[in-house]
């Protein structure tokens, strides 16, 4: 006979508590204890609480390897059902034997109805108890019950394997957003539809009438980024600093020999690079850049009111003057196909030919950011690395404690990245070092992303091991934080990154007016649509956790909870450092801050 003390800690989140009875099974080298009930006369493991009960070994199991935690619903549970699928929150159990020191084992997870869950043991050292086989056998059956958990599936060909639910109602419960998450979202999205409703313009099928129009949807919910938007998109100098720091940041490369297909010539650009400079010349200094949205070309586009819908796939030419000034447009063409239906824009040209021609460019940018960019890489992939570890990995791995066009055009558009996707482009350092833009200045998606990612390179060894899993980590929080924060502050000014075009692409200049821009931009209710999503998705609703904040205790011993000091003091200061820059910029840039930026994509 031998008499352990367990410890019980219940989460503090609404609904965390349970009516349902708990017991425990002790497992040791020796064999398993039977069920040892944890009762007190009333109702126990109530919202925040932590409770003590003491149980009686009938027999002694030997040195501690794992605790079996069953909960039951309580006797005629059958007669109300909210009783018998009733959620419990464990955040912890502690175990102290008669003799020695207690024992922590981390849960942090919610139990829904029925069920057993076997827990190891908090510390992250390897034991002699590792390689004990009741232990292996235990991992081994784990890890088949996640894998018949989580099931693949493919969701369309071509695009990355995600989870085989049909809703989100079907989700496991520790994977879905916590009640006040989704209670603010929909709040949220409720009081935003509504207001647009009594404005009118949701059911506005027809084109704006004028810009001056547009200003009745600009004013919801603007912010201070969506302003200087409001008042600057006109200008080329901000055109430019948006490849650098605006939603898609990570297409904008070094150009070391003009492409074939884009044949711009030094007449064409000495109003910009001033007279007697070659093109060559600037080559050769490295001050030119290329945005290249070839991946859109002949993609199928959407029918909206019953109108089909146009897309390009331009190239645009940058200029970043040696001594300094702004980033500059030099030249823009829409197609990949040059000729004489494919001009090339200037400038010089007209003023609503230029203005039109980078409007073409910022809506391919809305479509390669939001199916490539934003959904492709920032979810879809952190979903299979989600699933890939949901899988593999029991709980106790210390991965769990470091660690969320139309269809058609979205999905071909996936299809074709896919095939193009490869490793080094999700590693920061690489991806930077790729695009030769290590050293244009004034790229602070790049100064912070390299700040925050401060790791150093196949799975061979420990150092690509690190290299792996902090790419999954940067690709999960940071990176979807830089181009998921501002989607609202971009898009606001509806101009400035229009979700469709109504018009086909001009094929021949001195044709654009202030009329035909408005009527090759998105619908009334179409604009609304997207305005409001991109607010939604913008703000983080509610339950934040932003990076570095780990409110499951996981880790219990001294070096990893130095290490996660160690992080967050590193975070502290980078954060000092972003907000004391951002002081002295007219568009400070937020988007990786890191108290602005979620531990996982959350939204």
């Amino acid at each position: 006979m031998a008499e352990f003390r367990v410890r019980v800690s219940t989460g503090e989140a609404f609904g965390a508590g349970t009516w349902n009875k708990v017991s425990v099974s002790i497992v040791g080298t020796q064999g398993e204890s039977p069920r040892l009930p944890l009762d007190h006369l009333g109702k126990e493991f109530n919202a925040g609480a932590e409770e003590d009960f003491q149980v009686m070994l009938p027999e002694d199991v030997g040195p501690v390897l794992l605790l079996r935690v069953h909960k039951m619903p309580p006797a005629m549970s059958c007669l109300l059902r909210p009783l018998s699928q009733d959620a419990w929150f464990c955040r912890w159990f502690q175990l102290t034997p008669p003799q020695g020191s207690p024992f922590l084992f981390p849960c942090y997870q919610w139990l829904e109805g029925a069920g057993s869950l076997v827990l190891r043991e908090g510390t992250a050292k390897v034991s002699w108890a590792d390689h004990h086989p009741l232990l292996q056998q235990q991992r081994q059956e784990e890890l088949q019950a996640r894998q018949e958990m989580y099931q693949w599936k493919a969701y369309n060909p071509g695009w990355p394997h995600c989870l085989d639910e049909k809703s989100v109602k079907d989700l496991d419960i520790n994977i879905k957003y916590s009640t006040v998450k989704n209670a603010n979202f929909y709040l949220r999205s409720g009081s935003a539809f509504v207001e647009m409703k009594i404005k009118g313009l949701l059911d506005r099928k027809g084109p704006w009438r004028s810009l001056n129009e547009m200003k009745r949807i600009f004013n919801f919910r603007k912010t201070p980024a969506a302003e200087y938007t409001f008042e600057h998109w006109q200008e080329d100098a901000f055109f430019a600093s948006q490849f650098l720091n605006g939603l898609n940041p990570v297409l904008i490369r070094r150009c070391h020999c003009l492409p074939k297909n884009f044949p711009v010539t030094d007449a064409m650009v000495a109003s910009v690079l001033g007279p007697g400079t070659s093109l060559q010349a600037e080559l050769e200094k490295g001050s030119l850049f290329l945005v290249d949205h070839g991946i859109l070309s002949n993609i199928h586009t959407n029918v909206i009111n019953g109108r089909p819908q146009f897309s390009a796939a331009p190239m645009t030419l940058l200029y970043q003057r040696p001594g300094g000034g702004p980033l500059l447009p030099l030249a823009i063409q829409l197609s990949q196909t040059p000729g004489p239906n494919s001009p090339i824009f200037l400038p010089s040209d007209d003023k609503w030919d230029w203005l039109l021609a980078k409007t073409w460019v910022r809506n391919a940018e809305f479509s390669f950011h939001e199916a490539l960019t934003h959904l492709l890489h920032s979810h879809l992939l952190p979903e299979v690395f989600t699933l890939a570890t949901l899988r593999q990995l029991p709980h106790c791995h210390p991965l769990f404690k470091s660690t969320g066009l139309g269809i058609g055009g979205f999905s071909e558009l996936i299809q074709r990245s896919m095939k193009q996707l490869n490793y080094s482009a999700l590693c920061l350092p690489e991806d930077i070092r790729t695009r030769g833009v290590e050293d244009i200045p004034g790229y602070y998606y790049r100064d912070d992303g390299l700040q925050i990612w401060g790791i150093p390179s196949s799975l061979e060894t420990r150092e690509a091991l690190v290299r792996y899993v902090t790419m999954v980590i940067f690709t999960c929080s940071a990176r979807h934080s830089a181009v998921s924060a501002g989607q609202f502050d971009s898009c606001a000014w509806m101009p400035n990154l229009p979700p469709s075009m109504q018009l086909p692409p001009p094929t021949s200049k001195s044709q654009a007016t202030p009329e035909s821009f408005i009527n090759t931009l998105p619908p009334v209710n179409a604009t609304c649509d997207v305005i409001l999503t991109l607010w939604l998705l913008s703000k983080e609703p509610g339950d934040p956790r932003p990076l570095g904040t780990y409110p499951d205790e996981h880790f219990i011993e001294e070096a990893p909870r130095r290490s996660i000091a160690t992080f967050q003091n590193r975070l502290a200061q980078i954060s000092r450092d972003i907000q004391e820059r951002n002081r002295g910029l007219a568009l400070p840039y937020t988007y990786l801050d890191p108290p602005i930026i979620e531990n996982s994509v959350s939204i």
